[in-house]
């Protein structure tokens, strides 16, 4: 019974990244690298909802996507092990442009 509920889980992940992979696929090659981050933020949403699941790694990648801006300075940034507010609003103040 758990495992069914696993599978139905890993296809609701699926279905929800289905514009990120189509994203990735059809637009990104035409835009080449513009990502400041590693790995890039397609990349990061879809490892946070994998990792976290599609609420929170929702949120996660979308907070990500905020900061892929010229007001940011990018870097390594990988999605972390646990899942915090606290954890994502301390990303937005460590990669910020100092001026």
């Amino acid at each position: 019974m758990i495992d069914i509920k696993e599978q139905a889980h890993s296809l609701l992940k699926k279905v929800f990244l289905i514009p990120v992979y189509l994203y990735k696929g059809l637009l990104s090659p035409f835009f080449g690298s513009s990502c400041i981050y590693h790995p890039s933020c397609s990349t990061f949403m879809v490892e946070a909802v994998m990792k976290h699941g599609i609420f929170k790694g929702g949120i996660m990648g979308g907070a990500r996507i905020l900061r892929c801006s010229r007001f940011f300075m990018g870097g390594d940034d990988e999605v972390p092990e646990t899942w915090s507010l606290k954890q994502i609003k301390e990303s937005f103040i460590l990669h910020r442009r100092r001026k």
